[in-house]
């Protein structure tokens, strides 16, 4: 199961003005920054920081301290860099049937982007959700329960299936040596040499 991560992570250019530049050609003069906005499920927290080096390092590593490597933050990054699809950490509610156009619009603007983080919705998140914020919620965690039963029966199915085969390759194999010692058994009995008298 992959790790989860509380948190979007989305990526802008922002036009900054280059003072040096600026000073040097006696106008202003601007370059593009990459930063990253980070957002807590229900928008309760965001976070603007500059994509740097030591940031993209953190990202892949960690800082040694005391946070941890981010792969997600950083596999969303490449993707934003080579122009896909920001990925989602979770089932991305655009994937799920059981929303409409007008819930997912709401789900959106109140910064809820999985099935995942739509079940785990806090009473804010709920709020901003609105009338129908309650059953969309109860129905996020029936359809993830639906999931995890089905992924339960499907690994159980599984198991049923490679047992029957091992129990059938051991019957197999059973066989071959029952036929093996029969023909040894039928085989006539090789006289050795007799030993040579000293």
């Amino acid at each position: 199961m992959e790790e989860r991560h509380g948190f979007y992570v989305d990526f802008e250019l922002r036009p900054e003005e280059d003072r040096e530049q600026s000073i040097a050609q006696g106008m202003p003069i601007f370059k593009d920054v990459e930063f990253a906005i980070i957002t807590m499920p229900g928008g309760g927290l965001v976070v603007d920081k500059q994509i740097t080096d030591a940031l993209l390092k953190e990202w892949r590593h960690g800082d040694n301290q005391r946070k941890p490597p981010s792969p997600f933050a950083f596999t969303a990054y490449e993707a934003w860099k080579e122009g896909r699809e920001v990925p989602v950490n979770g089932t991305d509610l655009k994937n799920w049937p059981g929303v409409t156009p007008a819930q997912l619009k709401t789900c959106q603007n109140a910064t809820v982007r999985t099935i995942e983080d739509l079940a785990e919705a806090n009473a804010d998140t709920i709020r901003k959700l609105g009338m129908g914020g309650i059953a969309m919620v109860e129905k996020a965690k029936s359809y993830l329960l639906s999931a995890e039963n089905n992924k339960a029966s499907e690994e159980v199915s599984s198991l049923k299936i490679r047992m029957e085969s091992l129990v059938e390759s051991i019957e197999k194999k059973d066989r071959q040596i029952a036929d093996l010692l029969e023909r040894l058994d039928d085989a006539p009995k090789k006289r050795g040499r007799p030993r040579k008298e000293e």
